[in-house]
């Protein structure tokens, strides 16, 4: 089952790709950002009142905030860039998020990293080299907000590492998706259009999924943890792969596949070394307990 959640977590964000490529060609991508995140944000609160107002409780309404700036920024270039590169090539440059956490939790919260988790960083980096290929094809603007998308997502998470201790998860995506709406509006007012009724429906469709993502994702976690969920990403290469060429006419290239399995074989080892490290020190502590 959490495989399963895990896996629609990535069709849902996948499909939502192909609405944001489709409404962006008439509305900015900026202006679709808050539409999305509003619709998202409306569909989350009325599942959170049917599930009972305690999750609106929170005594870390700073840090919500900060990850939610973190957040918006990564999903407004996000977003954005996604009109201006093959989905392949975003699917799998964005699936290098969780090698820069390890980095950052070494920086900010003082992790040990040893050479075999150094090498799976330096594989992570160099696929991402062969998805981009610098030298070999220009350096766009969709390739630069793709990379930020990656750099400020993986800060939104390190900060929801430290949220997952005090708060639900539910009420940690309610807070993101709230403090979200002022960051994106102000992003969207310079580009803004009054969409039309149809336009304004497939947005609200957008949210509809971000918020059966967040769902889904929240479902998955709770049959499974995350280092064995982590492999489940890799569906997103597919799903952009198989999106891109349906309805954008988009043939992947062979170094976006070579490029994205590396990434995912770095992920993948980084994700499961640090379950058996937690799961070998929870023993030892648990041992010296019982002693």
């Amino acid at each position: 089952m959490g495989v399963f959640y895990a896996a629609m977590f990535s069709a849902f964000l996948a499909v939502g790709w192909v609405l944001v490529r489709h409404v962006a060609e008439e509305i900015h991508p900026l202006e679709v950002t808050f539409w999305g995140n509003f619709f998202g944000f409306v569909t989350f609160v009325i599942a959170t009142l049917l599930s009972g107002k305690g999750y609106f409780r929170t005594t870390r309404a700073k840090a919500h905030f900060i990850r939610a700036a973190f957040n918006s920024c990564a999903i407004l270039a996000w977003f954005w860039g996604l009109t201006l590169i093959p989905l392949a090539d975003a699917a799998a440059l964005n699936l290098i998020a969780p090698l820069l956490i390890t980095i950052g939790a070494i920086f900010f919260f003082k992790e040990t990293v040893g050479p075999r988790r150094w090498l799976a960083l330096a594989v992570g980096a160099t696929g991402a080299l062969v998805v981009v290929r610098p030298g070999f094809q220009d350096l766009e603007l969709g390739i630069g907000l793709v990379s930020l998308t990656i750099i400020f997502s993986a800060g939104q998470r390190l900060v929801s590492k430290s949220l997952s201790h005090t708060d639900p998860s539910v009420t940690s995506v309610l807070y993101l998706m709230l403090f979200m709406l002022p960051f994106t509006l102000a992003a969207s007012l310079p580009v803004w259009s009054w969409p039309t009724l149809p336009q304004l429906t497939s947005m609200a469709i957008l949210g509809f999924l971000l918020s059966l993502a967040h769902f889904a994702w929240m479902r998955a976690l709770t049959y499974s943890d995350i280092s064995a969920l982590e492999p489940i990403g890799f569906t997103r290469l597919l799903w952009g792969a198989l999106f891109g060429f349906l309805f954008f006419s988009e043939v992947p290239t062979i170094w976006t596949w070579i490029g994205g399995l590396m990434i995912v074989g770095a992920t993948t080892y980084i994700a499961r070394r640090e379950a058996a490290l937690r799961s070998g020190y929870l023993a030892k502590t648990s041992t010296r307990a019982h002693d």
